[in-house]
C-alpha cells in the first residue's frame, strides 16, 4: 500500500531547479532520517543486548549494504531502501517518457522480470543472496508506486466514488474468502524477494496486492467520516515513526516479559507514537524559544 501511496506524490521534472528541489525535500530528509534512526537503533540493540564493539561496527556498515542485511531493529528499514529506489526511478522514468502505453509497458515488464525468479543467485552480501539496498525488488515496487501515480495523479478523489468503493470491496472481499477457503496460496516478502503462490506469480502480484491495497485505502476512506475515529488520523500521520520504532519495543516487552498480544500491541503502536509526538513537541518549543530570542535581540 505504502508504494502506491508513494506513486501518488510524485511528478515529472522538467529541469535541474526541480531535481535539486526533488532531492532536497523528498530524498536528503529521507537518508538522514534512515542513517540517523539506524545508527540510534543499531547502538541501542548493541547496548541493550550487550553486544561487542564488532557487533556494532558490522552491523554499522549494514545500512550501506541494505536490503537482507538489515535486522534486529533496523529490519523494517529495507522499506525506505526499497521506497527511495523506486521513487527516484518512477521519477526518472516519467520524466522522460511521455507515453502512457510505453510506460505501462515498462512497468508491467519490471514486474514480470521480478516475478521470474526467487532471489538473486550470483551475488552474496553477508551470507544474504542479495545486491546493495536490495535494488532488484525495484522491480517490483515501481509497478506499485506507477498504480499510485497513474490511479490519483489526475484525480485524487476518484476512490470517494461510491461504485469505486463498491467495486473496490467487493473484489477485495471475494479475494479473502477465495483464498481462505483454499482456493488459491499466496505469500509476498519484498524483502526476501519471496513469491510464492498458486496462481502464476505475474498475476497474483498485479492482482493482490492491489486489490488489497486499495480495499484498506476505502476501509481508511470510511473510517475518516465516522464521528468516532479511535485515533486512527493521528496514528496514520505517524507511521513512520512507528515503522521505525517499533521492533525496539517489541523487543523490551520480550525483556521484560510481557505477553499479552494486547498489550504488546499497544506499546509497539503507542511508544513510537508518543515518542515522535514528543520529539516534535519539544522541536516546536525549542523553534519557538529561539524565534522569540531572535526577535529580541533584533
Amino acid at each position: 500500500m505504502f508504494f502506491i501511496l508513494s506513486g501518488i506524490f510524485v511528478k515529472p521534472l522538467n529541469n535541474v531547479h526541480d531535481w535539486q528541489k526533488f532531492f532536497n525535500h523528498r530524498i536528503k530528509p529521507e537518508l538522514e532520517l534512515y542513517i540517523g534512526m539506524g545508527i540510534l537503533l543499531i547502538g541501542l540493540y548493541t547496548v541493550i543486548h550487550h553486544k561487542n564493539q564488532m557487533f556494532l561496527q558490522n552491523h554499522l556498515v549494514d545500512l550501506i549494504y541494505g536490503g537482507r542485511t538489515l535486522n534486529f531493529y533496523t529490519s523494517p528499514f529495507w522499506f525506505i531502501n526499497a521506497y527511495i529506489l523506486t521513487i527516484i526511478v518512477l521519477t526518472i522514468i516519467i520524466s522522460l517518457i511521455s507515453s502512457r502505453t510505453m510506460l505501462v509497458l515498462l512497468v508491467t515488464g519490471g514486474l514480470l522480470l521480478g516475478a521470474s525468479y526467487s532471489q538473486v543467485s550470483w551475488v552474496h552480501i553477508n551470507g544474504f543472496a542479495m545486491i546493495p539496498w536490495s535494488a532488484d525488488t525495484v522491480l517490483i515496487t515501481l509497478f506499485y508506486s506507477y498504480i499510485g501515480y497513474t490511479l490519483f495523479h489526475a484525480n485524487r478523489n476518484w476512490i470517494q466514488d461510491p461504485k469505486a468503493i463498491s467495486g473496490i470491496i467487493i473484489i477485495a472481499t471475494t479475494l479473502i474468502l477465495i483464498h481462505l477457503n483454499g482456493g488459491f496460496t499466496f505469500r509476498l516478502s519484498l524483502k526476501s524477494h519471496l513469491i510464492q503462490s498458486s496462481l502464476p506469480k505475474a498475476v497474483a502480484l498485479i492482482l493482490i496486492p492491489t486489490s488489497l491495497a486499495l480495499g484498506v485505502m476505502v476501509c481508511a476512506l470510511i473510517t475518516s467520516k465516522l464521528p468516532f475515529k479511535f485515533g486512527l488520523p493521528l496514528i496514520g500521520r505517524h507511521t513512520l515513526a512507528i515503522m521505525y520504532g517499533h521492533k525496539l519495543f517489541l523487543d523490551i516487552c520480550g525483556l521484560v516479559g510481557i505477553k499479552n498480544p494486547v498489550i504488546i500491541l499497544l506499546i509497539g503502536v503507542g511508544a513510537p507514537l508518543f515518542t515522535a509526538i514528543t520529539i516534535q513537541r519539544i522541536s516546536h518549543l525549542t523553534n519557538s524559544l529561539a524565534y522569540g530570542l531572535n526577535n529580541n535581540f533584533r
